[in-house]
């Protein structure tokens, strides 16, 4: 009988046929999943380093456009006793900013004149905890001015500053190679995974900076990105150069960084100023009853539409605007230890309404000599003036200043009209203006003080003229009609 055989594979054999190729599987498997591991940790390698790097970048664009680096927290408020930054980070350094300009109509076309604000407090860097939403351990943080997509910074208030996390996930140790420091620099600072040093300037810096991302496919596995960048800033800081201008040397002038220096338009004619400041009801920011008009054919003619309001002049109230702009004025004077001792200013700030607030208060209301201490002094009385009475008796303090040697310029700003007209000056009675001009011209211009000049900035309202204002009251251009006097009006 003929038997045929069949090719075939016994159980033994298939058995061992699938425990290869299970086996082969399981590595492929594992050499794809080991791949996939791998380029997700060049993945998540490659987007914290880009997050590093951009964020030094974002921090020395910073550096370039500021005017100097704070690295002593207690410099944050030297400017405005109201500057603050987040109370649960730990203070890095700080970047103190120039005067800016918020939008491109600030730019007068000539370009010989810009419309500015003081940035008052700086931007703080700050290093945190991270919260449950961050990468863990710690978080950057930047407090400052926010700004807009062409780069102006959006205001310069302190009060709108805000809060941004720059990057998450800095490190909590500090075992990294650390920067080396340009000799003559301070020493080199470290606080977990930040490190940083500062010139003796506070002009450059040189930042290093750690950060991680935990691998959710592994919680044992970290990735650490380390970068670091150096920069300078570009602006001036009129703190570190001489302020005695050529032109001052026989003068008694004052001269700030490039030019004279002037308050909304009114220029310092002597080194010995008294400036007052209207605190009354009417410069208040709820006070809404100003009249309000246009001058057609040279007479003030009331807007039948809308005939009261509550003005404001860039964007702040009348009281807000002045005390931001002398502070932003008196900032740019110089101090005592930049000038010799006959170019020394001395200056006195007085808040008037009913009483008045004085910046050196009895017994002597003199002007004082403008020292780095009396500096952050007015800057600090500017910051707490209350708003007073609706009405001003600015009159003992002009009378008060006629007959000292002290005094020799008077700048008043005020949006209002005084209460009285006439009364007691310099141990006379009747007008007021009368005797002050009278004064000016026949007695006081006679003496080596010269005669006082007594410049005014009439806010919003125009009382440097009668047929320019509701009241037809030409109250500031009397008292500004000496020769080297002027009455501005700002509005």
């Amino acid at each position: 009988m003929y038997k045929s055989y069949k090719n075939g594979f016994t159980i033994v054999e298939l058995i061992i046929a699938g425990a290869i190729s299970v086996t082969m599987i399981g590595v492929g498997f594992s050499i794809v999943q080991i791949g996939l591991k791998g380029n997700k940790i060049d993945e998540t390698q490659m987007g914290l380093s880009g997050s590093l790097n951009d964020t030094l970048d974002f921090i020395l664009d910073e550096v370039k456009v500021g005017k100097r680096i704070i690295d002593d927290e207690s410099d944050v408020k030297s400017l405005n006793s109201n500057c603050t930054y987040p109370n649960k980070g730990e203070f890095l350094f700080g970047i103190r900013l120039p005067d800016q300009a918020l939008a491109k109509r600030d730019y007068i076309p000539e370009g010989i004149q810009f419309n500015l604000n003081q940035v008052e407090c700086p931007i703080v860097y700050t290093l945190r905890e991270s919260n449950n939403d961050e990468r863990m351990p710690y978080s950057l943080v930047r407090y400052g001015p926010q700004y807009n997509e062409k780069g102006y910074y959006v205001s310069p208030s302190f009060e709108e500053f805000q809060e941004t996390i720059l990057l998450d996930g800095i490190t909590s140790s500090a075992k990294y190679e650390k920067i080396v420091c340009p000799k003559g620099w301070g020493d080199i600072k470290t606080i977990r995974g930040i490190s940083f040093c500062i010139d003796k300037f506070k002009k450059s810096i040189e930042l290093q900076i750690e950060a991680e991302d935990p691998q959710s496919v592994d919680v044992n596995t970290k990735v650490r990105s380390l970068a670091s960048t150096g920069g300078f800033s570009s602006i001036q800081d009129e703190s570190q150069v001489s302020l005695i201008s050529p032109e001052s040397k026989d003068s008694q002038i004052p001269f700030c960084v490039g030019g004279s220096c002037c308050w909304l338009g009114v220029c310092l004619k002597s080194n010995k100023i008294t400036y007052m400041i209207d605190r009354s009801y009417f410069m208040h920011q709820e006070y809404a009853l100003h009249p309000n008009g246009s001058i057609v054919n040279g007479e003030w003619v009331q807007d039948n539409d809308r005939p009261y309001i509550s003005p404001r002049i860039n964007g702040k109230s009348l009281f807000l605007s002045s005390i931001d702009s002398l502070k932003q004025h008196i900032n740019k004077l110089p101090t005592s230890d930049l000038m010799v001792d006959d170019k020394k200013i001395f200056i006195q700030i007085i808040a008037f309404s009913e009483s008045s607030l004085y910046l050196f208060d009895y017994p002597d209301l003199r002007p004082q000599e403008l020292t780095i201490e009396n500096k952050n002094k007015a800057l600090q009385f500017l910051d707490t003036i209350p708003i007073g009475a609706a009405r001003i008796e600015p009159w003992y303090d002009i009378c008060n200043s006629l007959e000292s040697n002290s005094v020799g310029q008077i700048i008043l700003l005020s949006a209002s009209k005084p209460y009285t007209q006439e009364g007691s000056c310099i141990g006379r009675e009747g007008s007021y203006y009368e005797i002050i001009d009278d004064y000016n011209r026949m007695t006081r211009s006679k003496t080596a003080m010269g005669s006082l000049i007594i410049d005014s900035i009439s806010f919003f309202h125009n009382f440097c003229e009668t047929s320019k204002n509701y009241y037809e009251n030409k109250w500031l251009g009397l008292i500004s009609s000496g020769a080297e006097s002027v009455c501005t009006n700002i509005k």
